[in-house]
C-alpha cells in the first residue's frame, strides 16, 4: 500500500479512535447522570417515603366508583392496617351516612374539578372523634383523600362554645344582679375609662342614656357633658371636685380601699359610700379598678340631724346641775352627764355598761333593793332613795336618788337623777350639834350659874363674915390680920373672876386687839415661872422651866400680854387641877413657830372632855361638890388668845397621870433659824 493510502487509513483509525474515546466518554458521561438520577430518584422516594411516614394524617385514593386503591395509615395507632382499605368500596368499610357523604364529593370533585372539604365523626374505640376530608384530583380517574383527626380542635371548639356559653351566662347574671341593685357598680381599667356600668351609676351620678354609654369614657367626659349641658348653674354638677383622685389611689396601693364622695348632681348634693378595689387578670396582671358606692345622702342628712340632736340632748344633760344617770331595765349605765363624772371622779366612758355597785361605798347600800327600785321605774312606778357613793379618791358622800321612767333614743330607759347631800347631812348634822350644843350650853348654863353662884356668893360671904368680925373692938391684932388677910384672897378670887368674865365678853364682842412688839420669850417664861412659884409651893407642887430655841429668836415680834395671860390660864389650870407632882414649862422652835407647853401630873382630862374642854364654862370635873373653884372660863380664854396670835392649841392627857397644854405662836417670816438648841 503506498504511502497515501497508509495515511488515510491512519487517519481514518485515529477517527474512529476520537469517535469511540467521545463514545465512551458519552457512555460513562450517561451512566453517570444514570447513577445520580437514580440516587435523587431514591432520596426523592425515601424523603417522600419519610415525609409519608411522618405525616399524622390519612391518605386514601379513590378511583370514581368509589373503591380504595391506595391507602397511607399516617403515624396514628388507631388507624387499621391497608388490607382493610385496599381494593375495597367506601360502602363497605365506612358507616352509610359517611359512605354516601364520601361518594357526593367524589362526584362533585370530578364534575367541578375543585378541592372538596367535609368533616364527619366515626366512634372509634368507644370514643367519639371528629375528622376533617379534602378531596383533590389524582390524575383523570383518581381522587387523592387527605383525612386528618380534627377531635382535639373540636373539643377545643365545643369547650371554647361552652366557655362562651357560661360567659353569657355569668354576664347576663352579672348585668342582671348589678342592674338589680340600688347600688353603683362599675369597672374600669387602668386608664379609668369604663369597661362595665349598671343602671343605678347610668341614671343616678353618669346620666347616661344606657349601660353602653359610658364604655370607653371617663368620669370627666360626663362632668363636662352635664356642665355644658346647664352653663347658667356652676354648681349644677360638683361631683367629686372637693375629693380625693380615688381611682388613682386604688390604682397606687393595689388594695381594697373605702371613700366619701360627695358633691352634687343634677343641681343636689349627693354623698356616697364608695369601696374600690384593683382588678387583675388571672396571671395577677393590673388590667384596672372595681368599684361600688352606695348613696347614703338620706341617711347622712338623718345622721346630721341625729347628731344635732344629740349635741342638743347633750347640752341639756350637761347643763343640769344635779348628776342624771341613763339606766337600762337591768341598772346598766347608757349615759350620764358631765356632773355625774365630776361628783365620782371617773371619765364617761368608764360608767358605760357597768351597773351602780362598782359607785356603791361598801356597807352603806342594799344593792338588791337598789335593783327593785330601778325595776319598778322601768315599769312606770318612780323611786326615790338615799345612796352613798364613793368616789374614784376612795371618799364617801350620800346623796338623794330619784328614778323615773322614760326612752332613751326609742327605746324604753329609767332616769336617774342624783343630788349631793352632803352639805345638806353637813347641816343636819350641824343642827343636831347645835341642838346638842344648846343643850350642853343650857346645863353649862346651869351648872355655870349655879358655880356663879358659889363662886361670887363664897368670897362675898367671906368678905362679909369677916367684916363683922371685925367690928368686935375686942379683936387681937393677929386676928384682926387673919381676917384681912381671907378679906383680901376673897376679894382677889372676885377680881379673877370679874376679870375673866371681862375677858370673855371681850373675845365674843371681837374686842381683843394684838398690839406686836418686841418680847423677850426667856424673860417672859421665867416671869410667869417664878410669879406661879408661891402659888406652887402652897400646894407642895414644884414648878420648872425648860426653854431649847435658837439665840436668834429669844426675841420676837408678839402681843406679850396676850401670851402672858395665856400662860397665866394654863398655869392656874394646872395648878388648881394638880395636888401633888410638878408642874413643867417649855418652849422650843417647832416648824417655823414657838411651841410652848405647860405639862403637869394632875387628875388629867377624861377622854370625853378632851374634845370639849376649850369650850366655855367646861371644867374636867363640873360636879359642884368637887372643892375645885373656878368658873371654867380660863381654858377658853387661852384658846382664844392663842387664835388672835395665828396659833394652834391642842392637849395629851390621861386621865389620873396629868396633862400637857401646848399652844403655838408664829414667827414673822423674815425668822428662819437653822436649828433648835
Amino acid at each position: 500500500m503506498d504511502e497515501v493510502k497508509i495515511k488515510t487509513i491512519l487517519a481514518e483509525l485515529d477517527d474512529l479512535r476520537k469517535k469511540y474515546e467521545e463514545l465512551k466518554n458519552l457512555h460513562d458521561a450517561q451512566n453517570k447522570i444514570q447513577s445520580e438520577i437514580e440516587s435523587r430518584l431514591h432520596e426523592s422516594e425515601a424523603r417522600n417515603a419519610a415525609l409519608l411516614s411522618a405525616n399524622p394524617d390519612l391518605m386514601f385514593v379513590f378511583d370514581r366508583q368509589g373503591y380504595f386503591i391506595d391507602y397511607n395509615g399516617g403515624t396514628n395507632e388507631m388507624y387499621a392496617p391497608p388490607h382493610l382499605f385496599i381494593g375495597k368500596k367506601v360502602d363497605e368499610v365506612l358507616p352509610d351516612n359517611i359512605a354516601k357523604l364520601t361518594h357526593e364529593k367524589i362526584k362533585q370533585l370530578f364534575e367541578s374539578g375543585k378541592m372538596q372539604v367535609y368533616d364527619y365523626e366515626l366512634v372509634i374505640n368507644g370514643k367519639l372523634m371528629f375528622f376533617e376530608s379534602r378531596l383533590v384530583k389524582y390524575g383523570a380517574d383518581k381522587a387523592l383523600a387527605v383525612v386528618r383527626n380534627i377531635t382535639q380542635r373540636k373539643n377545643y371548639e365545643i369547650a371554647l362554645k361552652e366557655s362562651q356559653q357560661k360567659y353569657e351566662e355569668l354576664y347576663n347574671l352579672l348585668r342582671l344582679m348589678a342592674d338589680t341593685t340600688s347600688d353603683m357598680v362599675w369597672a374600669k381599667d387602668t386608664q379609668k375609662r369604663y369597661i362595665f356600668a349598671n343602671k343605678a351609676i347610668c341614671s343616678e351620678l353618669l346620666n347616661a342614656i344606657d349601660t353602653n354609654e359610658p364604655i370607653g369614657k371617663t368620669d370627666l367626659y360626663f362632668a363636662l357633658r352635664e356642665r355644658e349641658k346647664h352653663p347658667e348653674d356652676p354648681n349644677w354638677h360638683t361631683f367629686g371636685e372637693l375629693c380625693m383622685d380615688s381611682d388613682e389611689i386604688t390604682l397606687r396601693e393595689l388594695r381594697p380601699m373605702h371613700f366619701d364622695e360627695y358633691g352634687n348632681v343634677k343641681g343636689k348634693f349627693m354623698f356616697l359610700d364608695v369601696h374600690k378595689a384593683p382588678l387583675f387578670s388571672n396571671d395577677r396582671k393590673l388590667i384596672g379598678i372595681v368599684g361600688t358606692a352606695r348613696n347614703i345622702t338620706e341617711k347622712k342628712e338623718i345622721e346630721e340631724k341625729l347628731k344635732l340632736s344629740e349635741q342638743t340632748y347633750k347640752g341639756i344633760l350637761n347643763s343640769i346641775s344635779e348628776a342624771v344617770y341613763i339606766q337600762d331595765e337591768n341598772g346598766v349605765f347608757l349615759d350620764v352627764n358631765d356632773t355625774a363624772c365630776r361628783i365620782y371622779g371617773y371619765p364617761r366612758d368608764y360608767f358605760i355598761g357597768r351597773t351602780p355597785e362598782f359607785l356603791s361605798a361598801p356597807g352603806y347600800n342594799n344593792l338588791e333593793q337598789v335593783a327593785q327600785c330601778v325595776q319598778k321605774a322601768f315599769h312606770g312606778e318612780p323611786q326615790v332613795f338615799e345612796f352613798w357613793g364613793i368616789r374614784h379618791d376612795k371618799t364617801y358622800f350620800p346623796k338623794i336618788v330619784s328614778l323615773t321612767p322614760g326612752m332613751y333614743f326609742g327605746k324604753k330607759c329609767v332616769i336617774a337623777v342624783a343630788r349631793d347631800i352632803t352639805e345638806q347631812k353637813k347641816w343636819e348634822k350641824e343642827i343636831l350639834e347645835a341642838k346638842s350644843k344648846a343643850e350642853e350650853n343650857d346645863k353649862l348654863k346651869s351648872a355655870f350659874l349655879a358655880n356663879m353662884s358659889h363662886e361670887i356668893r363664897t368670897p362675898l360671904n367671906g368678905i362679909m363674915g369677916f367684916v363683922q368680925l371685925m367690928r368686935n373692938p375686942n379683936l387681937s391684932k393677929d386676928d384682926l390680920d387673919k381676917y384681912l388677910n381671907v378679906i383680901e384672897r376673897s376679894g382677889e378670887r372676885l377680881n379673877e373672876l370679874l376679870t375673866g368674865l371681862l375677858d370673855m365678853a371681850r373675845i365674843e364682842a371681837g374686842q381683843v386687839k394684838v398690839i406686836y412688839k418686841r418680847t423677850n420669850i426667856v424673860s417672859l417664861v421665867q416671869y410667869v415661872t417664878e410669879f406661879f412659884t408661891p402659888d406652887a409651893r402652897v400646894k407642895g407642887l414644884g414648878i420648872t422651866h425648860k426653854i431649847s430655841i435658837p439665840e436668834q429668836i429669844v426675841e420676837v415680834e408678839t402681843d406679850g400680854y396676850l401670851l402672858q395671860d395665856i400662860f397665866f390660864n394654863l398655869i392656874k389650870n394646872a395648878i388648881k387641877y394638880t395636888d401633888k407632882g410638878s408642874i413643867t414649862i417649855g418652849c422650843e422652835y417647832y416648824d417655823s413657830s414657838l411651841l410652848f407647853k405647860v405639862s403637869d401630873t394632875g387628875i388629867g382630862v377624861p377622854r370625853e372632855k378632851q374634845k370639849v374642854i376649850f369650850e366655855r364654862f367646861v371644867r374636867a370635873n363640873n360636879d359642884l361638890t368637887n372643892p375645885v373653884d373656878g368658873a371654867g372660863l380660863g381654858l377658853s380664854i387661852a384658846k382664844a388668845y392663842v387664835e388672835r396670835l395665828g396659833g394652834k392649841i391642842w392637849l395629851e392627857s390621861e386621865p389620873g397621870r396629868g396633862s400637857t397644854f401646848y399652844f403655838t405662836v408664829p414667827l414673822s417670816p423674815n425668822v428662819n433659824p437653822k436649828s433648835a438648841k
